[in-house]
């Protein structure tokens, strides 16, 4: 067994000997600081339950947000899943297909916890939005739009960072976004320094990106605070994304955020960001 697993064999005893609460759950919240994902999952789902919707009589009319439309407009496009019916997509690949650039174990809990628990608070969320919306409270409707925009971030970001990687995959891109990427950013090697650079540099908790501008019909970098979906923040569509919350790296790469975003390069499925870039072109008629 590796040095690195024996360490996190034995923290999980110990932290299992100390608070008496089961591995998977340890795991789940394993070093978490207030930024954590398993916590903030738990607070948005009490922001959920909070929320009380108002009588008909009762009701503050004003202007519902467009985001909210918007937000389960880019689920379906990426899941086709109409609104509410949200579920865990199945990996295209084993858990221990990306070793040893990402560990089974956190794949496994990545997509079977933390992204299962977007989904479910997503669902919750939509009930009592249509249950709003029965009642024509406009207020309880926007105020859903902080937890639709995690959750559904949560669900939408990490659906399309499974697609992203793949096994026996990295090195350089080919074929029309390799093109694309020497055009907007020099070299490729530029393009990994500054995506590098954009990911490790996210503050707290959030993703690296690589999106397209459909006006400017060129590829640029941007950075999401926790789990702000691309489009609704830039205005880009996403092509490639990297989950940089602690979750994704910290039982493998513990506080080395920049090894984690070093060796994701190892796995990126460049066949799934060029399909993406030229889907993305013919949309915005280029």
């Amino acid at each position: 067994m590796a040095e690195k697993d024996l360490y996190i064999a034995a923290l999980e005893k110990k932290l299992a000997e100390l608070s008496g609460i089961e591995v998977d759950q340890i795991k789940k919240n394993q070093l978490a600081n207030a930024s954590s994902e398993a916590r903030s999952i738990r607070e948005m789902a009490e922001y959920v339950e909070g929320i009380q919707v108002k009588q008909a009589g009762q009701v503050i009319t004003g202007q519902v947000n467009p985001q909210v439309a918007a937000m389960f407009a880019h689920i379906k496009a990426e899941l086709g899943e109409e609104r509410g019916a949200h579920s865990l997509p199945p990996l295209k690949y084993d858990y221990s297909a990306l070793e040893p650039h990402i560990c089974t174990t956190i794949m496994q809990i990545h997509h079977t916890k933390h992204h299962q628990g977007y989904i479910n608070n997503l669902k919750a969320a939509v009930e009592k939005l249509a249950e709003a919306e029965k009642a024509n409270d406009i207020a309880a409707i926007n105020a859903l739009f902080p937890a639709m925009k995690f959750n559904g971030g949560g669900h939408l970001n990490h659906t399309i960072f499974w697609t992203n990687m793949a096994p026996e995959a990295g090195g350089e891109p080919t074929g029309d976004i390799a093109e694309a990427i020497n055009k907007d950013f020099g070299s490729f090697q530029s393009f990994k320094e500054k995506f590098s650079g954009v990911s490790v540099a996210v503050k707290g908790s959030g993703w690296g990106w690589l999106g397209y501008c459909p006006k400017d019909d060129k590829l640029a970098i941007a950075s999401c605070q926790n789990q702000d979906p691309l489009q609704l923040t830039h205005g880009l569509v996403p092509l490639l994304g990297l989950d940089v919350w602690e979750h994704a790296y910290y039982l493998q790469y513990k506080n080395l955020r920049a090894d984690y975003v070093k060796a994701f390069f190892n796995v990126i499925n460049w066949a799934n960001v060029n399909e993406r870039y030229e889907v993305a072109r013919k949309a915005a008629g280029h």
